[in-house]
């Protein structure tokens, strides 16, 4: 395994971000659709919630914010199922009367049934960590370190998209701290000599109006889930992870759906349960938009293992769903 950590590399990165943003500055004039009535601009926004709005070179614009649990898997009580399987992530008021999940259900609506493939070799090592997690918790995991959060795990909750015609940057607030990642859609191949890193290296293309973009290169440091999230056993994955990742813009609904390869620690291919989340601009009336988070390495010695005399529990809006 390898990493590329040098100054080169970053200061390489660090342009392409700025590149994609200044494309994204020259074209979005010409591309944004109209503005929703009396919220004057707003990036990426639908005119009506609906509608999906297109850039000048035809493609839906997948621009602005797009606010909600999620990023981390680390926002369970914040996601609702929908009828088709899918999952909402959203910070929205309408949760506010739905009971929060217990640390310990593993019913349907606080658990997605459906975990990663794994040989039974790697599988005994992933139900060994899941055991010692207290309420999705555990020191095992590679973002107590800071490191982070890698593909699919960073997920689509918590971001701010900068799309330009030939690149799409994405900018995570919280994964677990503020970083980007670039997709290039210029129709470049992934590098022959290509290095390991956290999130990878993106290609992408449009079919229709999905972004399809393939990530290689990824690290075996990072989970491909973890924390308060859906998934129990869903963390350890090797070099060879490949993931083909679609993006589908609705109306104001993103939809992201992601094929993970493991060639080493898969019986076949994981399609994970597609993850939905809503635009929230940013618009001049709104102050929805992606934060400068840190992350600080706590003392792991403190984290609290499962015992019988000590197990997780919930103190606030917690209980069935009638409730």
């Amino acid at each position: 395994m390898k990493h590329s950590s040098g100054r080169v590399t970053a200061i390489l990165g660090i342009g392409s971000a700025l590149l994609a943003i200044m494309l994204f500055a020259s074209t979005s004039a010409v591309a944004q659709d109209k503005a929703p009535a009396g919220k004057g601009p707003c990036i990426g926004c639908s005119t009506d919630g609906k509608t999906t709005p297109h850039t000048a070179d035809g493609h839906p614009d997948l621009s602005g914010y797009w606010g909600g649990g999620g990023g981390g898997g680390n926002n369970t009580q914040q996601f609702e199922r929908s009828n088709d399987g899918s999952i909402l992530f959203d910070f929205s008021t309408s949760f506010n009367d739905r009971p929060l999940c217990k640390p310990d259900d593993e019913t349907a609506r606080c658990l997605d049934p459906n975990e990663p493939p794994y040989k039974p070799e790697y599988m005994s090592k992933v139900r060994a960590i899941a055991a010692k997690a207290y309420g999705g918790t555990t020191a095992a995991d590679p973002q107590m370190d800071c490191k982070p959060l890698g593909v699919p795990r960073a997920g689509i909750g918590g971001i701010e998209i900068v799309q330009g015609p030939q690149t799409v940057a994405i900018l995570y607030e919280s994964a677990p701290y503020s970083l980007y990642r670039i997709i290039y859609t210029d129709g470049r191949p992934h590098p022959a000599d290509l290095d390991t890193s956290y999130m990878g290296h993106s290609i992408g293309h449009w079919e229709g109006d999905t972004l399809v973009v393939d990530v290689a290169g990824l690290s075996d440091e990072t989970w491909l889930g973890g924390g308060l999230g859906t998934l129990k056993y869903a963390n350890l994955h090797s070099d060879k992870e490949h993931v083909i990742e679609r993006w589908t813009r609705n109306g104001d609904d993103l939809t992201y759906e992601a094929t993970v390869e493991d060639p080493v620690m898969f019986t076949k291919p994981w399609v994970i349960t597609p993850r939905k989340v809503r635009h929230h601009g940013p618009s001049l009336t709104s102050n929805d938009g992606i934060l400068e988070q840190r992350c600080t390495v706590n003392d792991k010695d403190h984290y609290i293992t499962p015992s019988s005399e000590d197990s997780p529990h919930c103190n606030y809006r917690c209980g069935d769903a009638g409730k």
